[in-house]
């Protein structure tokens, strides 16, 4: 059976001592290239030297270290199983014969000692807990800079009468009680904690004489240990419960932590302020839990509680612990003693990172000192918060023009060309070009215009032949599809219906201007106009590179004939091209009415590839790649896929996907508010609407958020309720003017004078109103001449100082600040005016 064994960094520096019940050894921890060849290996840096064991004849029960030791020699008390508490140093116990005797703390009656614990701050008194005896004491408190040799006083004999000038305790407390663990404070020296028959938790006082200063009944009694970081706090255990009290409320603890299994041993970090350490029986890990200000109310707030794990990998269960006494990253623990188990491990400090509402990347680790990168300074970092800070101080997202928000992301191509569509698409719908019946969107996509029925109205089929289309040297013919919805989804597509030149002309020109010449040449191709698309290429300015030219030159030369050398020159090639534009303009040319390869090339805009197939794809072809085009942008959450949706239930699920995709609230949150109304209630839009006005709120960014809460209860189309009213000062109820309108009967009722807007009494109670400190009128009426028998608008508003309460109409109360400091309620000194930055004028 294998031996339980016990671990103890010592106060000098890299040296620990570890015990059983009958042998005691002293080891000194080196780096591993100082250590000799006998060395024990404890970590990857660092060996073990055994500098000494002892063997001690009684059983050894429990040890403690006193907290300084003088002479690179440490003083050990020693508790034994018969009570004895042996006291001397380890030069003492090791060598015979001993240059001086070691001292002996024997009890009046022979017990087990369970624990003994020097004070940490007066390091002469000791405190030892023994078992329970009728007639004695359980606990002793020892002075040893007052006793004598052992020696020097005869041997404690059970059978004989003790003698006179046997060692005494100090103070003594617990009679007929049983100790099984004890600890003292360490801020203050004259108060210590004990468990106590198993069943009490006592903290004592040993000023004068001992005391009882507060106790709880709790099975929790053993371990106990106090935090060495707060003296409030202390943890004890028992089977598989750890609990953490504040002494201050020790009527119940303030924390609980369920294990899986039965406590081994429990106990604070010296070096870590708050970290708990707890080792469970057979387990060959050490759980850590990091406490940070427990308070004595569970019930209100918890304390806060991470957990972590530290796995030494040892092959074997671990026995003990123990934090060493400087470095608070180095943990000891020990397994059985026949298998020499002991592992030096290194526990670090966790690096939190957090990142501020002004984007700035912050980092710390353990008591390192913060350390942060402004993202503005490091543009790699920058990430979506930043870009959506800017876009919101650039009023992205608040024009009433769609096209405008356009602007605010320019560099940002996709959601650009969506709010560009988004404005097409209302204007086609306001000028009756998508009519469509039973279809209710603002924003229809080319789903919803596509209602072909291939069997009751197809599609009508047209085929023309390159001579019709002036190329004399091409025999073939080119088929495609004409249908009325066909047509509504090419003007989604923002392309020309049925070829027509001077549309086309408008939509390369376009092109052409804004740089994109290969795009302009590849729409003229797929409209069947190869002479304009060799136009386009050969305006193309010099820095393109003479590439284009030669592009130009070999489309020149485009003939329809399947045996043509061109076709088949053309053919071998098209693989060699990069540009995704030039190389569907050839695949186009050389399709033979196979356009899969074409539709299915992710960098050709999504918009080219619906008007190509729209116009190149049969009925059921069509539909079919539609819905498919769909899920797949869907999956990506590409919000070009809202040209497909529009602005119906699966166009929500898409910006759905792309926030998750991309983090991107606020895109998601103006795309819902502007172009999806008929869903702004929804739970999902709500939810957007919340966290971008959260983020809003983070940045200080007030008259922004204001903006869009405008915004958007324009666009719900509903009076939104108040968030602030004014109360009765008697009844509590609402008297703000929209209850007035609701409750024009009950009003009618009230004694007005002039108009119904002058209220000046409670509709409930009946109470009157608060009168204006300036012009002593009840609040309610109008500040301008009753003849005039209108109101001021916010002239007449209630308006009171939020520091001394009182107030009047805003019109009065301008006025008179204008010229004075003072509140003008009489023997009042606050001044009100200069309370509010923001009224304050320069």
């Amino acid at each position: 059976m294998a031996t339980k064994q016990e671990v103890r960094w010592s106060p000098i520096e890299n040296r620990f001592v570890t015990w059983t019940f009958d042998t005691l050894c002293l080891y000194d921890s080196k780096p591993i290239a100082d250590c000799h060849q006998n060395a024990i290996r404890i970590s990857n840096r660092h060996g073990a030297e055994l500098i000494g064991n002892v063997n001690i004849q009684n059983n050894l029960k429990c040890v403690d270290i006193h907290p300084k030791c003088d002479n690179n020699d440490l003083l050990f008390a020693l508790g034994l199983s018969n009570g004895t508490i042996k006291l001397a140093t380890f030069s003492q116990l090791d060598w015979e014969p001993k240059p001086t005797p070691a001292k002996e703390l024997v009890p009046k009656n022979p017990r087990q000692c369970n624990t003994v614990v020097f004070n940490p701050v007066e390091n002469n008194l000791l405190a030892s807990g023994l078992d329970k005896y009728k007639p004695d004491n359980c606990i002793a408190i020892w002075d040893i800079n007052h006793i004598s040799n052992a020696n020097n006083a005869a041997r404690f004999d059970p059978k004989a009468t003790p003698p006179a000038d046997l060692p005494k305790p100090l103070w003594e407390y617990g009679q007929s009680e049983h100790c099984v663990s004890i600890d003292w404070f360490h801020n203050n020296s004259k108060v210590l904690v004990a468990g106590m028959n198993l069943k009490h938790v006592k903290l004592i006082d040993i000023r004068e004489t001992p005391r009882l200063i507060s106790q709880t009944l709790t099975k929790a009694a053993l371990g106990v240990h106090t935090n060495p970081s707060d003296d409030k706090y202390l943890a004890t255990f028992y089977d598989n419960q750890i609990l953490i009290w504040d002494t201050r409320h020790m009527e119940k603890h303030v924390h609980m932590l369920y294990q899986q299994k039965q406590i081994a041993k429990i106990g604070w970090s010296h070096t870590r302020p708050n970290i708990l350490t707890c080792l469970l029986k057979e387990s060959n890990i050490l759980n850590l839990y990091d406490i940070d200000h427990p308070i004595a109310d569970p019930a209100a707030v918890m304390p806060l509680l991470m957990e972590r794990i530290v796995n030494p990998n040892s092959p074997y269960f671990l026995n003990s612990f123990s934090w060493h006494p400087t470095d608070k990253n180095r943990i000891l623990s020990v397994g059985a003693s026949d298998k020499n188990i002991m592992i030096d491990s290194q526990v670090h400090d966790k690096v939190i990172i957090g990142c501020t509402p002004a984007s700035d990347v912050v980092w710390s680790s353990g008591n390192k000192v913060l350390q942060s990168i402004n993202t503005n300074s490091a543009p790699e970092l920058q990430d979506i918060s930043s870009k959506m800070m800017d876009r919101a101080k650039n009023q992205y997202g608040l024009a009433e023009e769609l096209y405008k928000n356009a602007d605010a992301v320019k560099n940002d191509e996709v959601l650009s060309n969506v709010w560009n569509w988004l404005h097409l698409s209302m204007k086609l719908v306001e000028d009756d070009k998508l009519s469509i019946p039973g279809v209710m969107y603002k924003h229809p996509g080319v789903l919803s215009v596509l209602n072909i029925d291939p069997e009751k109205n197809p599609s009508e089929t047209v085929s023309v032949t390159w001579t019709e289309l002036g190329h004399t040297n091409c025999g073939g013919t080119m088929k495609y599809y004409k249908h009325e919805d066909r047509d509504k989804a090419l003007l989604l597509c923002s392309w020309p219906i049925d070829r027509n030149a001077e549309l086309l002309n408008t939509v390369v020109g376009n092109l052409e201007r804004a740089g994109a010449y290969t795009r302009a040449a590849a729409l003229a191709v797929f409209n069947l106009n190869v002479q304009l698309a060799i136009d386009i290429l050969s305006r193309a300015p010099e820095h393109y590179g003479p590439s284009l030219n030669i592009v130009a030159m070999a489309l020149s030369g485009f003939s329809d004939d399947p045996n043509s050398v061109w076709k088949k020159f053309c053919s071998s090639t098209i693989g060699t091209l990069t540009d995704p534009y030039l190389k569907a303009m050839f695949g186009f040319l050389t399709a033979d009415g196979n356009y899969e390869s074409l539709l299915s090339e992710s960098n050709i805009a999504v918009d080219d590839r619906v008007a190509l197939a729209c116009i190149y794809l049969s009925d059921v072809k069509l539909m079919e790649y539609v819905k498919k085009l769909i899920q797949e942008l869907r999956d990506q959450g590409n919000l070009d896929g809202l040209l497909l949706t529009g602005n119906s239930p699966q166009g929500l699920k898409l910006i759905g996907k792309y926030l998750d995709m991309t983090g991107d609230i606020q895109s998601a949150a103006l795309l819902a508010v502007k172009a999806f109304s008929n869903e702004i209630n929804t739970t999902t839009v709500q939810n957007w609407v919340l966290n971008y006005q959260a983020l809003l709120n983070k940045w200080k960014l007030w008259f922004e958020r204001a903006h869009f809460d405008i915004m958007t209860v324009k666009l719900k189309k509903e009076k939104p309720l108040p968030q602030i009213f004014v109360s009765c000062a008697y009844c509590g109820k609402n008297i703000s003017s929209h209850l007035r309108s609701l409750k024009t009967q009950q009003y009618s009722r009230i004694n007005m004078t002039g108009s119904s807007n002058k209220l000046t009494a409670c509709p409930h109670c009946r109470k009157p109103l608060p009168r204006c400190t300036i012009c002593l009128m009840n609040m309610g009426g109008s500040v301008e001449d009753s003849e005039k028998d209108r109101i001021a608008g916010f002239d007449s508003s209630f308006t009171w100082c939020q520091s001394c309460r009182h107030g009047g109409h805003a019109k009065h109360l301008l006025q008179w600040f204008d010229e004075h400091l003072e509140c003008p309620q009489v023997g009042c000194a606050c001044r009100c005016n200069s309370l509010d930055p923001i009224t304050t004028k320069n």
